[in-house]
Order: C-alpha cells, then sequence, then structure tokens
C-alpha cells in the first residue's frame, strides 16, 4: 500500500519540479534580473565616463557608448572600445583604468552590454572617485565653454583652417593686384622683362608702401587662424593615442598632418619675411620668385588642414563583417 502510494504521488512531484523550472527559466531572463557583480551596467558605464568623457562626447550616454561597434555585445574582442583600453592604446596619457577595471568592461560586455537602467541591482558608481549617474558617466566634462575637448579641438581646427583660407585668399589677391598694376605700368611704357630699369624698381616700391589694408587684412587673419591653432595643437597633443606596430590610423594620418602644416607655416614664414624685404627695396626678380611659391604655401596649408579634419571626421570601420542579408 506505501509502495502504490509513492507511485501515486510521483506524477504530482514532477509536475511541481517542471513548474519551479520553468519559473527559474522566465526568472533568469526577465530584463530587470540583476547580472553577477563582475558585469555590473551601471559600474562599467560609470568607468567609460570616468575615462573617456573628457575628450569624447560619445561616453556621455549609454547609446552613444554603445554605437558605431564601439562595443559588441557579447564579443569584447571585437569592441574597439575594449580593444583600445585593454591595449593601452587608450586612454592616451594618465590616469588610465586599473586591471580591476578592465575586467569590469570584459565582463559587462561578456554579459550582453546592458542598459544600466535596464538591470536591477545597479551599484552608484565604479568606485569611490567616480560618482556620476548613467546618464551622465564622468562629470560634464566641460573644457573652455565646450561638451568637452574633442568638441573645443574640433571647433577650434575648423575655425583656424577657415581663417587661415581667408588669409591665403586675401594674400593672393593682395599679390595679383600688386603684380597686374607693376605690369600694366611696365607694358604701359614699353619696359620688356629684359629692360627692367629702376623705374620698375621704384614701381614696386610705390605700390608696396601705397594701400595697405589688405596687406594687414592678411597678417591679421594668420594671426587669429594660428593662434586659435595653437590651442587646437595644445589639446590635440594631450589626446594624441599611441602608435599602434604596422597600423596607420586616421589619428596617425591626422598627426602627419599637423607636423605638414607646422613645416609648411615655417617656410611660409620665411618666405614672407623675404618677400616683404624684396619689396620694400623694389627688386623685381626676387618678388618674381618668391611671390607666387608664397601664395601657394599659404593656400596649401588651410587645405592640408582641412583635409586632415575630414579624415578624423570619417566614420570608423566596423570591426566585424556586415549581417548577410
Amino acid at each position: 500500500m506505501k509502495t502504490s502510494s509513492a507511485l501515486r504521488s510521483f506524477p504530482a512531484l514532477l509536475l511541481v519540479l517542471a513548474a519551479s523550472a520553468a519559473w527559474a527559466q522566465d526568472a533568469s531572463s526577465s530584463p530587470g534580473t540583476p547580472l553577477p557583480p563582475a558585469a555590473d551596467p551601471a559600474r562599467a558605464v560609470a568607468v567609460i565616463g570616468k575615462y573617456c568623457s573628457a575628450c569624447h562626447g560619445w561616453a556621455t550616454t549609454y547609446p552613444e557608448i554603445v554605437a558605431e561597434d564601439r562595443v559588441v555585445p557579447g564579443r569584447p574582442s571585437e569592441s574597439r572600445l575594449f580593444d583600445y583600453v585593454e591595449s593601452g592604446y587608450m586612454p592616451p596619457s594618465p590616469p588610465a583604468p586599473s586591471p580591476a577595471e578592465i575586467e569590469l568592461l570584459r565582463a559587462w560586455i561578456a554579459a550582453g552590454a546592458a542598459a544600466p537602467e535596464a538591470v536591477s541591482g545597479a551599484t552608484e558608481s565604479a568606485d569611490a572617485g567616480s560618482s556620476a549617474s548613467p546618464s551622465a558617466p564622468g562629470g560634464s566634462g566641460r573644457f573652455l565653454g565646450f561638451k568637452n575637448k574633442v568638441d573645443y579641438h574640433r571647433a577650434a581646427g575648423w575655425t583656424s583652417s577657415g581663417l587661415l583660407l581667408a588669409a591665403g585668399v586675401v594674400g593672393a589677391v593682395r599679390a595679383y593686384d600688386l603684380m597686374s598694376t607693376a605690369h600694366e605700368f611696365r607694358d604701359a611704357n614699353g619696359i620688356t622683362e629684359d629692360t627692367m630699369s629702376p623705374v620698375c624698381n621704384d614701381m614696386i616700391q610705390d605700390l608696396w608702401s601705397g594701400n595697405q589694408a589688405l596687406r594687414w587684412t592678411h597678417v591679421s587673419l594668420l594671426a587669429a587662424g594660428e593662434t586659435l591653432y595653437l590651442g587646437n595643437a595644445i589639446t590635440g597633443m594631450s589626446m594624441a593615442r599611441k602608435a599602434k606596430p604596422g597600423e596607420i590610423s586616421k589619428s596617425d594620418i591626422h598627426r602627419y598632418a599637423f607636423f605638414t602644416h607646422a613645416a609648411l607655416m615655417a617656410s611660409e614664414i620665411v618666405m614672407g619675411l623675404f618677400t616683404t624685404d624684396a619689396l620694400k627695396r623694389g627688386d623685381h626678380e626676387t618678388v618674381s620668385s618668391l611671390g607666387i611659391a608664397h601664395a601657394a604655401v599659404g593656400l596649401a596649408i588651410p587645405l592640408v588642414m582641412i583635409g586632415a579634419g575630414i579624415v578624423i571626421e570619417l566614420p570608423a570601420r566596423p570591426k566585424t563583417a556586415p549581417p548577410a542579408k
């Protein structure tokens, strides 16, 4: 009898166990279920804000953090953000994430990179030095009135490029005005290139010492552009990434353009001083040989800077291949 009673209760026991298992499975897949502490989303997002938001605007919100393959949920090795942090490529200068913080990022991404507000049991910060909320990690990151250092760097770069381009255009107009007026005088007096006379030298000096509005407009635009670009260069060097062996990144090209600009500007200043001296002396031959080169380099400088800005603004190439349609 006892055996028969036990057999009759066995199906009921199986039903209870099956129901318990189903309930446990549903609870584990619920979006409100806490993740393991090692994969805490709020702490992971706070770490990103702590080390990235001062330079990168995307580090201020979770949707931006996981955009553009910066974070590939479930795959830390394919996430650009984790690759850069783990390799030491970013941040470019101290402070850097601790091994524990790097492991936190790895665990968070491996667990699916959940949003902080989608998981219960989240802690308030990554550590005692990071008290930011998930919606604004790492603090405000304000820099000289801009949202962050990258925004200032971008604004300073584009504005200085525009000022230097305007300086180049004004300088070219000034050079063309001097040359065309001098050539009209030469042709009107039947003077050729082989029969230049002191009269032509005097004419060049008079033209140079005459209307100086374009000259000083050119100099003012040049000074303003280079002053602003100095701030751009300082912030750029503070954010410079470490070069990866065997790889030329957009940042590397951007940096090479900076050095190219510096070399061109040095040569431009030297040629400008020599050209100015030649104009003051009425030295037609030196003005002819240096004037065109001076104008060409003056226009090349902002074009190099604009090209560098375009390169760095190009969207990043995904580390993973797009899904097949």
